[in-house]
């Protein structure tokens, strides 16, 4: 470790491990009390007194009926409460008034009006209790690992819960605008043609990574060797075309460029790379137009669409004001473009509308020593075991690789296989959804969770337990055992992500040692900091990605993602905020951001074997890689919510090591078991749900998981509204072949929230903290 990696980081006790310095902190930004008054005590109590016997059915249906009262009234003032209206307005406008309003207006609880309180009681669940981050309604904030004397955990909360507000474009917006004004033919002069990366030229011949190569004639060829992205079509024109030039004449040099463009060996257009800001980029381009007119033009668009962006951010806090901005936004987009405002309706994460705003928590954390080396032991074993997991995978990938290419080269007689082919044949092996992983991804996990029962010296008996509790003592050698140390197989597996919480009342209470700490999920082989928005929110971004690099030292290699990729996003991963000059990059499709760095061709790279490794060999610059490194950040992707080190159960007891929570409580249940859902009287269903919840021994609160759900669910089984919730995705589920509901006990609880606003206000929270594997510097 040298000690320009040591100035960004801390040691994980005496573990191999090293923790960056600077910790996200995530956290709704509405207090968790908003989510716990959703919960009726007196109906859940009078409804386990009817099933008990002790009062009659006519009481629990007078106490079901008051019930209803409240939650209108609930529901009614949520409706109503403007900064809901504004967290709606933000992502739906045209719900506030096809629902917020009407139930504002005190609509009747008759079939739509129940649609309408599920949508608000969701909305509500999801900003008092999830750690997304988005918006003002899920702030970033940053924590610090301190080495102070003493620390512990320190919480200081400013005068305001928002340092600052910030509104983005998505790409897509932007990217529609230069499209758009790329279509002016009075432009094409002023635009700059580049060859697309993927793209080689050698011998007369464009070879691109599929379909056969393109024949080219020499003017082509000449007009290739120029087009470097920054000269423009009137700069080619005065050096090429002309009398005894390549070309005769400006006319025939711009008939070339477009026939290059339609072949996808050139691009000729206004649009960029993913990044925070695209519309500067855009400007940028703009400015370089030489005529007047046409710059005056085209620039006049540009300043109409972030016109109306800032009139959105300049509506912060006013709902009302907000929902006009927004639709004032999207009818001058689609007169510049011709393009609907929205895209991919009803997906997460896919940058549906045409802004995003992220926001700064306005907050101090500082995580001292003390703090740290209680965590260090627990949390290095859960490390050791990542890297365990992490190279069983890789083994198997290499295994596999091993196999495609030998079969290959037997079928070929030859020794040098194209990397676009083996990249081709192994992906059907890589492919991984939100429900599965790719087969060797499982059989690891397998593993993975047999070494991690016997370290647990997990019983068949267990599983009837509520709580399991081991010693750190007992652990350790069990843990060395069976996850020993191996050096990381490619640069980003040096890297592991763990999302910790915090169940505590107050900072105090931590540090008096009065609290738990909670493993959430353990992001393996992965930075998840690498997401813009939090390079974008940190107080140094630059200070973040040198973190980063200074880590990798030079050997990450980088398969960009394609542009057309669904999965890009502008302000999450991929594709990645930290991208180094000092990295390597290559693609097979046109990608989705400029390198900074060295990128390699893909029709330049083969594979071959050497003392039973393959290596990448780059024909055109001489380097070699070994083939994992090349696909790295594939495994990445594969391997990032690997980390499950028990297999699916009926249940599960509480895992603990101490006060480390290694496990939730956790349940899982056919969806069509759950026979209660099903029953169509809401007071006789919420009865049969209550007897249901105790026959399963299930806490009043827990979070939900379904095949209709992208993300867990909140219920409490008190609330009327959020059963209903439940009971609806469980009939929807039980159409679903072998569909499970699963639940996990919510820990921590709406009650061990140690995050305050200057109100005092209590706000749910979750570290996202990334760990170094200092075994990386001997790889």
């Amino acid at each position: 470790m040298t000690a320009g990696r040591q100035e960004h980081l801390v040691p994980l006790g005496d573990s191999g491990w090293w923790l960056w310095r600077d910790v996200a902190l995530r956290s709704p930004g509405f207090p968790a009390r908003l989510a716990r008054d959703l919960g009726d005590e007196r109906l859940a109590e009078a409804a386990d007194a009817c099933l008990a016997g002790s009062v009659t059915d006519t009481a629990y249906r007078a106490v079901f009926a008051e019930a209803e009262v409240r939650l209108q009234r609930l529901v009614r003032a949520t409706a109503a409460n403007p900064r809901i209206r504004e967290a709606v307005t933000w992502q739906n406008p045209a719900l506030v008034a096809n629902c917020l309003d009407k139930a504002v207006a005190g609509e009747p609880r008759n079939v739509r009006g129940r649609q309408h309180e599920k949508s608000i009681v969701g909305h509500l669940q999801r900003y008092a209790l999830k750690n997304d981050t988005i918006g003002f309604f899920g702030p970033v904030a940053w924590a610090r690992w301190t080495d102070e004397p003493g620390g512990g955990f320190d919480v200081s909360p400013g005068d305001r819960l928002l340092a600052r507000r910030t509104v983005y474009f998505e790409h897509w917006a932007v990217e529609a605008l230069a499209s758009k004004l790329s279509e002016d033919p009075d432009l094409l002069p002023w635009l700059a043609p580049r060859v697309d990366p993927v793209v080689s030229v050698a011998d007369g011949l464009a070879h691109r990574p599929e379909g056969r190569p393109i024949p080219l004639t020499p003017e082509q060829t000449a007009l290739l060797g120029v087009c470097d992205g920054v000269r423009q079509v009137r700069d080619l024109s005065g050096e090429l075309a002309g009398p005894g030039r390549p070309f005769p004449s400006e006319r025939v040099l711009r008939r070339t460029l477009e026939e290059l463009r339609a072949h996808r060996i050139v691009a000729l257009d206004l649009t960029g790379p993913i990044e925070a800001r695209p519309e500067v980029t855009l400007r940028k381009k703009l400015e370089r137009v030489g005529d007047p007119a046409v710059r005056d033009r085209v620039t006049a668009a540009l300043d109409e669409l972030t016109d109306a962006r800032d009139r959105v951010a300049a509506s912060a806090g006013d709902a009302e004001r907000l929902a006009e901005a927004i639709g004032h936004l999207d009818a001058v987009f689609t007169d510049l473009t011709g393009e609907a405002p929205v895209r991919r309706a009803g997906q997460i994460y896919a940058g549906r509308t045409l802004l995003y705003e992220d926001t700064v928590r306005d907050v101090e954390v500082r995580l001292g020593p003390a703090f740290r080396t209680e965590m260090a032991g627990p949390l290095a074993i859960m490390l050791d075991s990542a890297r365990w997991l992490v190279g069983r995978i890789a083994d198997n990938y290499r295994d596999l690789f091993t196999r495609l290419y030998r079969g290959w080269t037997e079928r070929n007689g030859t020794m040098a296989m194209p990397m676009t082919r083996l990249l081709g044949l192994a992906t059907p092996h890589m492919h991984v959804t939100r429900l599965s992983s790719p087969r060797l991804v499982r059989s690891a996990v397998a593993e993975f969770q047999e070494r991690w029962r016997t370290v647990l010296d997990l019983r068949a008996e267990d599983a009837e337990a509520a709580r399991v509790d081991r010693a750190l003592a007992d652990l350790t050698a069990r843990a060395a055992e069976r996850f020993p140390p191996r050096p990381p197989m490619w640069a980003t597996a040096i890297h592991h992500a763990p999302d910790l919480m915090v169940a505590a009342a107050s900072a105090e209470a931590v540090e008096r040692g009065d609290y738990l700490a909670v493993l959430g999920e353990l992001h393996v082989s992965t930075n998840t900091l690498e997401s813009r928005f939090f390079v974008e929110q940190h107080p140094s971004p630059e200070a973040l990605c040198a973190a980063d690099a200074a880590d990798h030292g030079g050997r990450r290699v980088v398969l960009l993602p394609p542009k057309d990729w669904q999965e890009n996003s502008s302000r999450t991963t991929p594709p990645s905020a930290m991208l180094a000059p000092d990295a390597t990059y290559w693609a097979v499709r046109t990608p989705c951001v400029e390198p900074p760095g060295e990128t390699l061709k893909p029709t330049d790279l083969t594979v071959l074997e050497e003392d039973g490794e393959l290596i990448v060999r780059d024909a055109a610059g001489g380097s070699r890689i070994p083939l994992l490194e090349m696909l790295s950040e594939s495994f990445s992707y594969m391997t990032a919510n690997a980390f499950r080190p028990f297999a699916s159960a009926g249940h599960r007891p509480r895992v603990t090591i101490g006060n480390f929570v290694m496990a939730r409580e956790a349940w899982s249940f056919p969806a069509a078991d759950l026979d209660w859902a099903a029953v169509r009287e809401e007071k006789e269903r919420f009865l049969r749900c209550r007897s249901w919840r105790a026959e399963h021994r299930l806490p009043e609160r827990a979070f939900y998981r379904s095949p209709t759900e992208e993300k867990p669910v909140y219920v409490d089984f008190t609330s009327l509204a959020l059963v209903n919730a439940l009971a609806k995705t469980a009939r929807q589920s039980a159409g679903i072949k072998d569909a499970v509901i699963s639940l996990a006990e919510m820990l921590p609880d709406t009650g061990d929230s140690w995050l305050t606003d200057a109100d005092g206000e209590r706000y749910l929270a979750e570290f996202r903290v990334v760990a170094v594997d200092s075994s990386g510097d001997q790889r």
